[in-house]
């Protein structure tokens, strides 16, 4: 009876590695497909980089290939810095004097856009969300809240999208003498930018 329980014992071993290496196998092919995968990503990320810095050239009459470098113009990319921000139409001079020699001034996203047409997106709380998620109770609309600008291009025409969101509060949260300083705020969720940091929509790539 001994023996037949340690000869069972080490079946039941011998089993357990196997299911071991079986696993860590199986991990490890899925590791790698998941490696391909964000190699893959990133490929296409910079593939759809190119597609708009060359798109951004035809529209814009660009030609220097060193899209950072290019004196007195902007491009799609460089939105950093200019959200709800008085840069956005602050005028620069024609000529900045720099101690040896002058150079031209780059121009603002104002002057690049200021012969597009525009208009404003309002993104608001689906009717579903609306409900405090404290107590319950209809939230309000208080105010919308800057996002960013959007550059969208349609065939032979283009337009700078402001988009907004609104920002909800709820009435009874805000009156409630139990808890005086707990008010809800709720924001109209916002579909992240193609690009980070860019004016780029899905139709400058498509």
């Amino acid at each position: 009876m001994t023996g037949n329980s340690k000869d069972s014992k080490i079946l039941a071993y011998k089993d357990m590695i196997n299911q071991l290496n079986k696993t860590i196998s199986t991990q490890t092919e899925l590791i790698q497909s998941l490696q391909k995968t964000l190699e893959a990503d990133r490929l296409e990320k910079e593939n759809l980089r190119q597609q708009i810095e060359y798109l951004t050239k035809k529209l814009f009459g660009t030609s220097s290939e060193k899209r950072k470098d290019i004196d007195g113009q902007l491009n799609l990319f460089d939105e950093a810095g200019q959200e709800a921000d008085p840069t956005w139409e602050q005028e620069l001079p024609d000529d900045i004097t720099v101690p040896e020699h002058k150079r031209k001034a780059r121009r603002t996203h104002a002057d690049l856009f200021k012969n597009v047409p525009s208009c404003d997106e309002i993104i608001s709380l689906p009717e579903e969300e609306r409900n405090c998620p404290t107590c319950g109770t209809q939230m309000e609309c208080i105010g919308k809240e800057f996002v960013r600008h959007e550059f969208r291009f349609t065939p032979a025409k283009g337009k700078v999208v402001n988009i907004y969101r609104e920002t909800y509060k709820c009435p009874e949260c805000a009156i409630s003498e139990e808890h005086p300083d707990d008010q809800t705020f709720v924001k109209a969720p916002v579909q992240e930018a193609l690009i980070p940091e860019s004016y780029a929509s899905e139709s400058v790539v498509g």
